[in-house]
C-alpha cells in the first residue's frame, strides 16, 4: 500500500484508529505483562505499606520518557499515584508523599495519594 493511497480521505478514519490502538499498547506497556505491576511498583507499595497508617498500598509509575530498541526505559519515572488504605489520614498522606519523593527523586507535584476504595481494601 503506497502513502498516497492511506491519506485518501474515505482512509483517515483508519488511520487515525489505527494510530491511536498503537499509542493505547504503548503507554500500557503493550507486553505479556501490560496490567500488571512492575516489579519496581510492587517492592514501593511493600515499603510504603510498612509505614504506620498506611494499610494495604498499591502503586503506579509513570514513565514519560524515551524507551530503547528493546523497550526498556532510559529513564526513571517521572510521576507516581499511591492508593492507599490510610490515605484518608493528613499526616499518613504527607507521609506517604514524602516516601515516594525520597524513593524516586520526584517533586512533590508529580506525586499524588488518593485513599483506596472500600471493595478493594
Amino acid at each position: 500500500m503506497n502513502l498516497k493511497r492511506l491519506m485518501e480521505p474515505r482512509m483517515l478514519p483508519w488511520l487515525a484508529a489505527a494510530l491511536a490502538a498503537a499509542l493505547l499498547l504503548l503507554l500500557a506497556g503493550g507486553g505479556k505483562d501490560a496490567g500488571l505491576a512492575s516489579q519496581e511498583e510492587q517492592r514501593i507499595a511493600e515499603v510504603l505499606s510498612a509505614m504506620a497508617g498506611a494499610g494495604k498500598v498499591e502503586v503506579a509509575l509513570f514513565y514519560g520518557g524515551e524507551a530503547d530498541a528493546l523497550g526498556t526505559r532510559t529513564d526513571g519515572p517521572t510521576g507516581a499515584v499511591v492508593v492507599a488504605e490510610g490515605a484518608d489520614d493528613l499526616s499518613v498522606r504527607l507521609s506517604l508523599i514524602r516516601a515516594v519523593r525520597t524513593l524516586l527523586g520526584l517533586p512533590e507535584s508529580a506525586v499524588d495519594v488518593f485513599v483506596m476504595e472500600e471493595e478493594r481494601r
